[in-house]
């Protein structure tokens, strides 16, 4: 894969109703924010590979280099927006290794998704907001990206 061809990361947030929550002894709203992390990077095939898959041509081989789960608590003041502020936001996905030029959309969907689970009907006596973000990334060496340890 050549450094100069766009790639498309994935990020979705979701209210998770189905995870484990770890105890938390503070009596204002939080939401909790499970964070998958998958990081791919390019695979090297040797050229006899290359040569048999002329229809792979335009898709880079890539390979998961890491997965990773980290949870965050963060305040909720259940305002109309900014319920999970984009600085907040930030600093968790730098913790889970999400270089810094590629948090921009990341931090604007995580941002919405959880002001729409904060106001939700169903939410409203709630006092823990779960929410799973799922982000799957390219890595690639050109950049200076490499799988780093949160």
């Amino acid at each position: 894969m050549d450094c100069h061809e766009p790639v498309d990361d994935y990020c979705d947030a979701s209210q998770a109703d189905n995870l484990q929550i770890p105890p938390n002894s503070t009596d204002s709203d939080q939401f909790f924010i499970a964070i998958e992390v998958e990081v791919t990077q390019p695979s090297v095939e040797s050229s006899e590979e290359e040569d048999d898959d002329d229809d792979d041509d335009c898709a880079p081989n890539l390979r998961v280099s890491d997965l990773e789960t980290l949870g965050f608590w963060a305040p909720c003041p259940r305002t109309e927006s900014d319920n999970l502020p984009e600085s907040v936001i930030s600093g968790m996905l730098s913790r889970a290794g999400v270089p810094l030029h590629k948090q921009k959309y990341m931090t604007d969907r995580i941002s919405l998704r959880a002001d729409e689970i904060a106001s939700a009907a169903r939410n409203k006596e709630a006092r823990v907001l779960p929410m799973q973000v799922l982000i799957s990334m390219v890595a690639c060496s050109c950049y200076g990206e490499a799988v780093v340890d949160p």
